[in-house]
């Protein structure tokens, strides 16, 4: 585990790095509403690794001293802010670090985690290759500037989702089709926020072959 600082404070995040000198490419991991990094940096770090990919997941809570985020800090103008400027200056860090290519950096965001990397799309389309987002949506506020230059984008979504409705990602895939934005959308059917074990390797799989095409 390693830290940078974002707005006087101290951000913890773990590091996955491939064996040798590197650079490699890089994707930062942002965690969903949970903060539940470890269920899904243990699956998909070593599945990166075998691709010659590092992976970084960043503990962007410690930026407000939140521990689960319910939709009134989501909302309330304050945290979620805060929590997107610490993603860009994790975006920053993990871009100058020795074994990374700052020219090869993807974000991979899981429900809020999602929101955030769609946002920081817009603000860093010339910093972020690509972006991988899971059970989530492009916040209204941030549509208005997606641009064609926004990054290729893989939409991942569960048709049975009770807590991000699928039409988010059918939004989502309107709206970068719209823009002239490179992208995939993959609707796993009858799946709900989570994935069970087969949707999980079906996840794995389209990643690979995204990060394949884009990374």
């Amino acid at each position: 585990m390693a830290s940078f600082t974002s707005g006087g404070k101290t951000i913890a995040i773990d590091c996955h790095e491939p064996p040798g000198p590197g650079p490699f490419p890089a994707i930062l991991l942002l965690h969903g509403s949970g903060g539940n990094i470890g269920f899904w940096s243990e699956r998909v770090a070593p599945y990166l690794a075998t691709l010659g990919i590092s992976l970084y997941a960043v503990h962007y809570f410690d930026r407000t001293g939140t521990s689960r985020a319910e939709a009134t800090t989501i909302l309330d103008g304050v945290h979620y802010p805060k929590w997107l400027s610490t993603v860009e200056d994790a975006i920053r860090y993990v871009s100058t670090r020795p074994k990374v290519d700052g020219g090869r950096v993807a974000l991979l965001g899981i429900s809020l985690g999602a929101f955030l990397a769609l946002s920081a799309g817009v603000d860093s389309a010339n910093r972020i290759r690509a972006i991988i987002e899971i059970s989530g949506g492009m916040p209204e506020m941030y549509a208005p500037n997606v641009r064609s230059t926004y990054p290729p984008t893989l939409i991942l979504h569960g048709t049975a989702d009770s807590v991000v409705p699928v039409g988010q990602a059918r939004t989502l895939d309107t709206l970068l089709t719209q823009k002239g934005v490179p992208h995939r959308m993959q609707l796993l059917e009858g799946q709900g926020h989570w994935f069970d074990s087969p949707s999980q390797m079906r996840i794995l799989m389209a990643i690979a072959q995204f990060l394949g095409t884009y990374l």
